[in-house]
C-alpha cells in the first residue's frame, strides 16, 4: 500500500492505493484518460452513485471535477472495500457501502480476482487469472437508491456510474424509473450484446455523448438525458 496525491486544476486528494496494475489501470483511465470528464454545458451533479467503487479513484475523481457533490459509492469485494472505506474519509462527503447492486437482494457468491478490476459476480472473463471465491451482500439496486434517498434527504442521482464487470445492465433495469433522472450516466460494458441492450434501454431518455471502445466486448459509454439537449 502506497499513499499518493491525485489532483485536477487546483484541488488535490490524498489516497492510500495498491502498487499494483489494476490500480495503475484505473488511474490511467479516470485521471489520464478522462473516461469519466465532465461532459461540457451539463450543470455539475448535486449527488453521485458510484456504482462498482473499487478502491476509491473515481470517486476521488468525482470530488476534485464536483467539489459539492455528494457521493455515494458501493464495492462488494472485502478487499477492495477495506481500502475504500478509508479513502472515502479522505474524500470528503463520501459514503461507502460493502455490498453489490443488482437486480434483487441476495447473498451471492462473488470471484475476488487477484487482479482487482476483473472481479466479477460471473465467471471471470480471463483465463489464468487466479480468484478467491467468497459471499458477498447484494441489493436491489432501485430499492437501495430509495432508501438512500430517503435516509439522507437526498434529491435523487444526478450523476450514475457503472462498472461491475457484467452486472451493467441488471443494475440499468433495477434502477428504473430512476435511470431517467439522472442527467449523466457513465457505464462499461463488457460484451457487445450488452452494448447494444444498454443502448436500447436508455435511447428512449438519454442519448450517447461519447464513448471509448476498448474492444468490441468492451469499452466506457457516456450518456446524457435528452431533456439537457436538442436531441429528439
Amino acid at each position: 500500500m502506497i499513499r499518493r496525491v491525485f489532483q485536477a486544476g487546483e484541488r488535490q486528494v490524498t489516497l492510500d492505493v495498491r502498487d499494483d496494475s489494476s490500480t495503475h489501470l484505473v488511474i490511467r483511465e479516470v485521471f489520464q484518460d478522462g473516461v469519466y470528464a465532465p461532459v461540457a454545458g451539463i450543470a455539475p451533479p448535486r449527488v453521485v452513485l458510484d456504482i462498482g467503487g473499487h478502491i476509491g479513484l473515481t470517486s476521488a475523481f468525482f470530488r476534485l471535477v464536483y467539489p459539492h457533490a455528494a457521493i455515494i459509492a458501493v464495492e462488494p469485494d472485502p478487499s477492495s472495500f477495506a481500502i475504500l472505506s478509508g479513502n472515502a474519509e479522505r474524500i470528503g462527503n463520501c459514503r461507502a457501502f460493502k455490498l453489490g447492486l443488482y437486480e434483487r437482494d441476495a447473498i451471492a457468491h462473488f470471484n475476488a480476482a487477484q487482479i482487482s478490476v476483473l472481479s466479477s459476480l460471473f465467471p471471470l472473463q480471463h483465463e489464468g487469472v487466479p480468484s478467491t471465491a467468497t459471499q458477498v451482500r447484494l441489493r436491489h439496486a432501485g430499492a437501495f437508491a430509495d432508501e438512500l434517498s430517503a435516509q439522507f434527504a437526498l434529491p435523487g442521482f444526478d450523476l450514475i456510474k457503472i462498472d461491475t464487470e457484467g452486472a451493467e445492465l441488471a443494475i440499468l433495469g433495477a434502477l428504473g424509473d430512476r435511470v431517467a433522472q439522472a442527467n449523466v450516466i457513465h457505464l462499461e460494458f463488457h460484451s457487445a450484446a450488452d452494448r447494444r441492450a444498454i443502448d436500447d434501454l436508455l435511447c428512449r431518455t438519454h442519448v450517447l455523448a461519447r464513448g471509448r471502445i476498448d474492444k468490441p466486448d468492451l469499452g466506457t459509454l457516456t450518456y446524457v438525458a435528452k431533456r439537457l439537449t436538442s436531441a429528439t
